[in-house]
């Protein structure tokens, strides 16, 4: 076997999911390795075992890989187990302005055979179990539950969390802790938004259900800290799509992806293009996916909520969002009234106090302490 690896050794590398990974010929032979030099486990367990493999597979149910290994050792198969192959490479993006003390992101990736015609592949929190069609079912059974531990509990951990949607080595979450901040929707907001409060909370808890919230409205009235305030205060997970990335919404390993994060909301800020109106063309497939989870059978299957944040004229936006049944709160953010926006600034103690509507980024970024001029200015948002 280790003439078949030397054998590659200088292929570029481009990691890729495991039931991605294509076959790639070499003169009569088919290589284990594909063009961008992963393992294709599949040929592998073939050229070991001569056995076209019965795989049980998993996008994310698999535990830490030390975790797994500690396990598969104390168990009553660690006289079987014998490691195949075991790479770690690195996850942080490649970038000039890189921080050095930034923390590693490591990718892992293991392989092991255990006895005869069983093999397990490791890929982050992704396994393939692979096996002969007449192996014992109760030892696949233990396998299974070996390489994916309490799920529950590794569910639980994820409540309160804030992720967002990486796809360097395939669809990931990169998990983040949001410093708690609190707001008193009485004071910040104007009087008509605690009907919408109330309304986003009460879906944000209902069980089984998909739908989508449209908050719009003017730069820094506090549509990002209202979604700081859920987060912190929701028992849910949510999950942050970044712009640059609102297309992979069409891709076909997104969907597959997502179903394991079920009852979860999505965060889409500034996303005008993403919803914007088809009226001039064709809607993108990204929209038409975002319709779909956020109503009809997708929706019943993904049960996702859907938070969208625009800045644009409602519109400029796709009337198929406005459908009842699909939206279920729309929102217009406003400077808050010259009566609360008074009252703010004095609570907050504001030294010269303007008599006039404000947003709350004006309010709590006055001019006088604008040190750095416009480059400099404190952001609210998630990203900027």
């Amino acid at each position: 076997m280790h003439s078949l690896f030397l054998k590659t050794k200088n292929m570029s590398f481009a990691n890729r999911p495991i039931d991605h990974r294509k076959v790639r010929i070499t003169g009569e032979e088919t290589d284990f390795f594909d063009e961008f030099g992963n393992i294709n486990s599949r040929i592998l367990f073939y050229r070991t075992f001569g056995s076209i493999a019965f795989v049980h597979h998993s996008y994310s149910k698999a535990d830490a890989h030390e975790q797994i290994e500690e396990r598969l050792k104390n168990s009553e198969y660690s006289d079987q187990l014998e490691l195949l192959f075991r790479m770690t490479s690195s996850r942080n993006p490649v970038n000039i302005h890189h921080d050095p003390l930034e923390e590693p992101r490591l990718g892992q990736e293991r392989i092991y055979r255990v006895g005869e015609g069983i093999m397990i592949h490791l890929l982050d929190n992704s396994y393939a179990l692979l096996h002969t069609s007449d192996a014992n079912e109760e030892k696949i059974n233990s396998l299974v539950a070996l390489i994916e531990g309490n799920t529950e509990e590794r569910e639980r951990k994820k409540l309160h969390k804030f992720s967002m949607i990486t796809h360097q080595f395939g669809f990931d979450l990169e998990y983040f802790d949001i410093k708690a901040y609190d707001i008193d929707i009485h004071k910040q907001y104007n009087d008509d938004f605690i009907k919408a409060d109330t309304r986003i909370r009460t879906f944000l808890d209902e069980p089984k259900t998909s739908g989508i919230i449209l908050l719009h409205g003017l730069y820094g009235s506090g549509k990002t800290t209202y979604i700081r305030h859920l987060i912190n205060n929701t028992e849910k997970n949510f999950i942050y799509v970044p712009i640059n990335m609102v297309g992979s919404l069409n891709e076909p390993e997104f969907l597959p992806f997502i179903t394991q994060y079920r009852d979860s909301v999505l965060i889409i800020e500034d996303c005008e293009h993403l919803i914007q109106s088809r009226k001039n063309g064709t809607p993108s497939n990204a929209l038409v996916n975002l319709l779909n989870m956020g109503d009809g059978l997708l929706g019943d299957a993904l049960q996702l909520k859907i938070i969208c944040t625009f800045n644009a004229e409602l519109s400029d936006i796709d009337e198929a969002l406005l459908r009842k049944g699909r939206l279920v709160v729309r929102y217009y953010f406003d400077k808050l009234s010259p009566e609360k926006s008074v009252r703010l600034q004095k609570d907050i103690k504001r030294n010269n106090i303007v008599n006039e509507a404000l947003t709350l980024a004006e309010i709590f970024n006055p001019e006088e302490n604008d040190l750095a001029g416009e480059a400099g200015r404190k952001s609210i948002g998630f990203k900027r």
